[in-house]
């Protein structure tokens, strides 16, 4: 052993509520980042949504997010919401999938931290709170319903 070692420390164990965030947050995320990647090789095979060649350009040129969807669309229009969903055919939609799975690992992460906090009822009643006020925030912007715009 080590001299310089303390034998009498205690170990840190973490809590279990940021256990059950870190597990929901990182599998969350793993998985959305391999459909993504699936999504990412799929597009090599050339079934995509978007002008390929457009969207690359425009971001080459410095043009405006609003002026690339216009220009790679070929609807025409800037999409907005979940508009992969009705494009799970293509590339571009399962990987937009992909991302908005690992996007959603911190809104569930969020409420499995909460539904442990309030069933170990080992943590201040302010912290439970403050926990559900997050995850609902979370939720409310994964829904569409708070907008940084």
């Amino acid at each position: 052993m080590n001299s310089n070692t303390p034998t009498n420390t205690p170990s840190a164990t973490p809590s279990p509520s940021g256990v059950v965030y870190g597990d929901i947050a990182f599998w969350m995320a793993v998985a959305g980042s391999m459909v993504a990647i699936v999504g990412m090789f799929l597009y090599f095979t050339g079934n995509q949504f978007f002008d390929s060649e457009s969207l690359l350009n425009g971001i080459c040129r410095g043009q405006r997010a609003d002026q690339i969807w216009l220009n790679a669309s070929p609807a025409k229009n800037v999409l907005s919401g979940h508009w992969y969903l009705h494009h799970l055919g293509t590339s571009d939609g399962i990987s937009m999938l992909g991302i908005g799975i690992a996007c959603l690992a911190g809104v569930f992460g969020a409420w499995g931290s909460f539904v442990t906090m309030a069933i170990k009822k080992d943590n201040p009643p302010v912290f439970v709170i403050f926990v559900f006020v997050i995850a609902l925030i979370l939720s409310a912007s994964a829904l569409g319903w708070v907008s940084i715009h």
